[in-house]
């Protein structure tokens, strides 16, 4: 399991200001395969930080079995430039398209950063100012048609689930909070949601749907395996 420290760390060894991991298998990030060539080396597996690491090597990590040779479960780190530094915080959202890349058009499963992780949101309880506040906190203008979406199996087509559980429910905004996280919602072993119960919404206007509404540059993406 790679997780949200190891991407900062990767990242910052890198030369960027912040790293985000991926929810989507590295065979269909952003419509592409990333994936590692079959039988290729893996240097290391269940890769795990604490974020203040100034090397990848300084982490804990297994010697990578023979399972790993495949490649199929090669993680998916993206990387950017943040101008005024820092990493997520508490509470920050994200938008992911149906093959787990950021979303380009507003659309997409949300998932937030709670307790050094991302997660999908729960439709269960979902308001419609959740949403609202939820697009305003990554830039954009607001929400447009927020109960559109019946279900994450078909939005437009195409299926946005992800295979990540939920990790928060019961979202209850009003929409005047500060954050999604000084709304009611539930957590932890209080949330029974599959991913298929994912929430999915549709902001208006633009935004910077990586989690931060400040302004971010130079993103590349990559696989760290």
């Amino acid at each position: 399991m790679f997780l949200q420290a190891a991407a900062d760390v990767v990242c910052l060894q890198l030369g960027y200001d912040f790293g985000s991991v991926s929810t989507s298998p590295c065979d269909s990030y952003g419509g592409n395969d990333m994936c590692g060539a079959s039988g290729s080396p893996v240097a290391m597996s269940s890769l795990a930080c604490q974020g203040g690491e100034l090397d990848i090597q300084d982490c804990l990590f297994s010697v990578p079995d023979t399972a790993c040779l495949g490649h199929a479960h090669d993680s998916i780190v993206y990387c950017g430039l943040d101008a005024e530094g820092g990493g997520f915080e508490d509470g920050a959202a994200r938008l992911l398209s149906f093959d787990g890349s950021p979303s380009i058009d507003g659309s997409g499963r949300l998932e937030i950063f709670h307790g050094g992780a991302w997660g999908p949101v729960c439709k269960s309880g979902f308001t419609s100012g959740a949403a609202s506040l939820a697009c305003k906190s990554m830039g954009f203008v607001g929400v447009r048609a927020s109960d559109s979406f019946s279900t994450c199996r078909d939005v437009s087509g195409k299926n946005y689930c992800g295979i990540v559980a939920p990790r928060i429910s019961e979202v209850a905004c009003s929409g005047q909070e500060t954050d999604l996280l000084a709304c009611p919602f539930e957590d932890g072993d209080d949330v029974f949601c599959a991913p298929e119960e994912s929430v999915v919404i549709q902001c208006s206007g633009v935004g910077d749907t990586q989690g931060r509404s400040r302004k971010v540059t130079a993103p590349s993406a990559g696989v760290a395996a």
